[in-house]
């Protein structure tokens, strides 16, 4: 582990020798899984063929190369945390697991069930017989466009580096049972929670592909929308039209709500929802452990796309919950949505009742409770000042699990004797056997990105094991 880096950007200053301070919060900040049904037929992997042209761009990605191992590396990820379930620099026990958000892929109800199982405990089923890396299919003629790990099928992948692995459909079809985190935990929704392929709302007719015998890896003849992203907004299922092939159906491929998702939450013991918020059809809730509130905040825009905005509705309660804490002298308020202050600039719809980010910051800056937020959607490390008049906080985002570098943060929350707040963050890797799926799942991740966007997805060294410090307020 690499030694923590000391961050004044909002003042403050190292505590002094022998001040070790009293932790208020220690968690760990998962996000960004996309546990997904990689042979959904809802899917449409062939715009990752296209992904040279400038043209197809605002779609990328709808395939990665590794997405029948995602579960894997979640997997692994809930083994390690389970197995040391402590903050790294304090010792002290995890209060909770903590995510922020896209922890499936593309709104439906077995990948539900998957995600849950994997954190809560249980076994997930997701099949890849039939997905992008499955050539039994027959679905093209001459070479597979897609990575074969096949070793007998010619591809147009593993000329590039992507290893064979004969055995890759048996194993990633395989169930896999989780022991889960054993340890109180929840999650915001992100984009592609609720949304096809994070943009697109559900609507009966890509619903019907979706559970359907057939599938197609093909772009449709023809195919050429004036604007790819808007044309998925409106019509998602015209991207699922190509030349099809017959696949194992499956009724719970169907689209989730956000009140399905409330109440699949709420049975398996996610905290911060209850009754009120299926009632409501709202997300948002509050986490009062001993010494530190947790505010969790949905920002999915009403009219879809992946970008995010927030309620008028929202701000005002989240003024009333952070006014509640800051009645409350000394103790701290963390922040949880999915989309951070940057990607929360969705005007879809032109919506009077919607604000961006800086609507929300000015919200959050009144209240000098706020100590950090924790964030996901862009997949990269990243930590950001927000200097405000409250005395500013620490925007904590954490790459995810589903790409390079596939990492979770431990963060912990400090007081010092002169009341100074230190927020200590450490990088987390799980621990798989180097045969295991989700060391298989790193090499490939790690294949996939290119240098530059490998060393951006990393971050840079002030956004991983890193010592933020805020002053007394």
């Amino acid at each position: 582990m690499s030694a923590h880096l000391i961050r004044t950007d909002l003042g403050g200053a190292p505590h002094i020798a022998g001040d070790d301070g009293d932790c208020l919060l220690s968690l760990v900040h998962l996000t960004d899984m996309h546990v997904l049904d990689a042979a959904s037929p809802a899917r449409a992997e062939w715009v990752e063929l296209e992904a040279r042209d400038p043209f197809w761009r605002p779609l990328l990605h709808m395939h990665r190369p590794y997405d029948a191992l995602t579960a894997f590396a979640l997997q692994a990820h809930v083994e390690s945390i389970a197995a040391k379930p402590i903050g790294s620099t304090t010792g002290r026990a995890f209060d909770i697991a903590v995510s922020s958000g896209d922890n499936i892929d593309n709104a439906q109800r077995n990948e539900l069930d998957a995600y849950l199982a994997m954190l809560a405990g249980g076994t997930a089923i997701l099949s890849s017989r039939g997905s992008a890396q499955d050539p039994s299919s027959a679905a093209f003629d001459g070479t597979w466009p897609y990575w074969s790990p096949d070793s007998s099928v010619e591809d147009a992948w593993r000329s590039l580096g992507y290893p064979a692995v004969d055995d890759f459909v048996a194993r990633t079809s395989a169930p896999v049972t989780s022991r889960g985190l054993g340890m109180p935990w929840t999650s915001v929704p992100g984009n592609h929670d609720l949304m096809i392929q994070g943009t697109a709302l559900p609507n009966l007719r890509i619903g019907r592909i979706a559970t359907a015998a057939e599938k197609s890896l093909r772009r449709p003849d023809g195919f050429t929308p004036d604007d790819p992203l808007t044309r998925y907004l409106l019509e998602p299922e015209a991207f699922s039209a190509g030349a099809t092939f017959p696949i194992a159906p499956d009724p719970d491929r169907r689209s989730i709500d956000r009140a399905e998702w409330i109440s699949a939450h709420i049975v398996v013991g996610a905290l911060g929802y209850g009754p009120a918020n299926a009632a409501a059809d709202r997300i948002d809730g509050v986490i009062d452990l001993d010494h530190v509130r947790i505010v969790l905040l949905d920002t999915n825009h009403p009219e879809g796309d992946y970008q995010g905005s927030v309620g008028l509705d929202q701000l005002a309660w989240l003024e009333e919950r952070l006014g509640e804490v800051d009645a409350l002298p000394g103790r701290p308020a963390v922040l949880v949505s999915h989309h951070g202050a940057d990607s929360l600039v969705n005007t879809l719809g032109s919506r009077p009742d919607r604000v961006l980010g800086p609507e929300l910051l000015e919200v959050v800056h009144r209240h000098p409770c706020v100590v950090a937020w924790l964030v996901g959607h862009r997949h990269v490390n990243r930590i950001e000042p927000r200097p405000g008049a409250g005395g500013g906080f620490w925007e904590i985002t954490t790459a995810s699990v589903i790409d390079w570098p596939s990492q979770t943060r431990s963060v912990e929350v400090v007081r010092h004797r002169d009341g100074s707040i230190e927020i200590v963050c450490t990088l987390l890797d799980h621990r798989d056997a180097a045969d295991g799926l989700a060391s298989l799942h790193r090499r490939v991740a790690r294949q996939f990105a290119s240098t530059g966007v490998a060393t951006r997805m990393s971050g840079r060294d002030e956004d991983g094991n890193v010592r933020l410090q805020l002053p007394a307020r």
